[in-house]
């Protein structure tokens, strides 16, 4: 894209702004589009602070009406963002070059500005810290190395595991190597922008294996999962050969690390295959053993936490101070992440290495019912109130039709409410009832209970067999040793 292209950046005149005069400039006063046109002068005499500022101020005014005023506000930040960590590896090395002085014994005249004790006290920390996050990301591709070379030819699904904590081990190895000063590494792009495109899709490639979910055509269905970072990567490589235009944001340069830097997009791809993976959770849940559900709830809870992060950092972008702390937890987080697995490979390999056999789903009855969730719920609320109500268990003639007929539906939307909703058949339902007005009557009568027979009949039972097992199936106990253990318990009690 270039500069002719843009009626907005035709008409500014940079001749007349020199840098005394940007300096000097009340931003106050200024319109919104005042300031873009002197924000984009600063940006072309690299003066990217004060281009940053002018162009910051021009969005809170509200301007908006260039095509090109994003380009220039995001090179214009990331220039700043690359002063700013510029100059803190500047006062480390500083702080250094001090320390290093001071315990020479040389004089402190040899500095202009001698490093102070907590500035000192400072780096030593964050240098160890940096070094700890080296080691962690080590250990991590060792790991991901040992579970390809144990584990690929029993389960593939430890591939994906692989690939996933790999990714993660890359990251943090990269942003370690970045703090320590003594790597000097500056790259012209970091290669874990693209990670995130890698990391959703293997963990949802992984669990899915470990659940033994298989599909036609998986091959071609995993290739597709990866299409996303592939493109990426072709990106990453097509910016970093990239060499014209580098002093323009509109340059092609630009603009692909525009795409490539951008965390909305980051944010979009990794919250579809978290909702992906929830959704494989949530229907599986129930067949998990207890330790392959902690794990995975684990695993899910890490890319949620991730992808919180990359939100952040997007929505809060125009904060210099948070692009460095947002780095900071987020490799702690992958730290914590590895160093877990780590415990989990060596303790309980089989958590992350074998496959979960799921218990089979039981099939549903009545897969085919015209009952709604709602009909279902009023049906069995109106059974129940018939029951309590008009007690029409006690009558020992009562049927599924009759009772059907009662609450004016049929026979067959009754049975499926009785035992989708109980979990019993139309006679184990009733006789529920009819056992409980049996204790009933033997209460109210003090268990004083003469002629057992009388019992049956009064609680809807029509024989002695079927009151006999009904009764002994769910007390435990015939009807006589019942009476008898309750009358001692009141002796006992008494």
């Amino acid at each position: 894209m270039g500069w002719s292209n843009d009626t907005d950046l035709q008409n500014i005149d940079c001749g007349i702004l020199e840098n005394h005069e940007l300096l000097s400039t009340d931003i106050e006063a200024l319109s919104s589009e005042e300031c873009f046109k002197i924000g984009v002068c600063a940006y072309k005499n690299q003066n990217y602070s004060e281009a940053y500022a002018f162009l910051l101020s021009a969005h809170l005014k509200g301007y908006d009406k260039s095509a090109s005023f994003q380009k220039f506000f995001a090179a214009s930040k990331l220039a700043v963002d690359s002063i700013n960590e510029l100059a803190r590896k500047n006062t480390y090395l500083k702080n250094q070059i001090q320390a290093t002085h001071h315990l020479l014994g040389s004089s402190a005249t040899l500095i202009e500005n001698q490093a102070q004790p907590g500035d000192y006290q400072s780096s030593t920390q964050q240098d160890l810290l940096n070094y700890l996050f080296l080691v962690f990301a080590i250990s991590g591709i060792f790991l991901a190395a040992k579970l390809l070379k144990n584990h690929k030819n029993v389960n593939t699904h430890n591939i994906f595991l692989a690939i996933f904590l790999f990714g993660v081990s890359i990251m943090l190895l990269e942003l370690s190597v970045y703090w320590i000063q003594d790597f000097n590494y500056t790259p012209k792009e970091f290669f874990y922008h693209i990670h995130f495109f890698l990391w959703a899709p293997s963990l949802y490639l992984y669990i899915r294996k470990k659940l033994n979910i298989t599909s036609n055509g998986s091959t071609l269905k995993i290739t597709k999962h990866y299409g996303v970072f592939v493109f990426f990567c072709l990106l990453l490589l097509i910016h970093i050969n990239i060499t014209d235009g580098l002093n323009s944001p509109l340059s092609p340069s630009n603009n692909v690390a525009f795409i490539i830097q951008n965390a909305y997009l980051k944010f979009i791809h990794s919250t579809l295959y978290l909702i992906m993976l929830f959704r494989l959770y949530k229907e599986h849940r129930n067949s998990l053993n207890f330790s392959n559900k902690k794990w995975f709830v684990l695993a899910i809870s890490f890319l949620a936490a991730i992808i919180l992060i990359v939100l952040s950092r997007a929505l809060f972008a125009e904060i210099p101070s948070f692009n460095y702390i947002s780095k900071y937890i987020g490799a702690i987080l992958l730290s914590l992440f590895i160093g877990v697995c780590a415990i989990m490979l060596f303790i309980q390999p089989e958590i992350l290495t074998k496959t979960e056999a799921l218990k089979p789903k039981p099939k549903v009855k009545y897969k085919n019912s015209g009952l709604t969730e709602d009909m279902i719920e009023t049906l069995r609320e109106q059974l129940l109130k018939l029951i309590e109500n008009e007690k029409v268990y006690l009558d020992n003639t009562i049927t599924l039709e009759k009772l059907a007929k009662s609450l004016n539906t049929d026979r067959y939307s009754l049975s499926q409410v009785i035992n989708q909703e109980f979990g019993k058949n139309f006679y184990e339902f009733i006789n529920d009832f009819r056992v409980q007005e049996a204790i009933n009557i033997i209460e109210k009568n003090d268990y004083q209970i003469d002629l057992i027979t009388d019992l049956i009949y009064e609680s809807g039972f029509n024989n002695k067999v079927s009151f006999y097992k009904a009764f002994k199936k769910r007390k435990g106990m015939t009807p006589s040793q019942y009476i008898k253990e309750q009358k001692s318990e009141i002796i006992v009690n008494g």
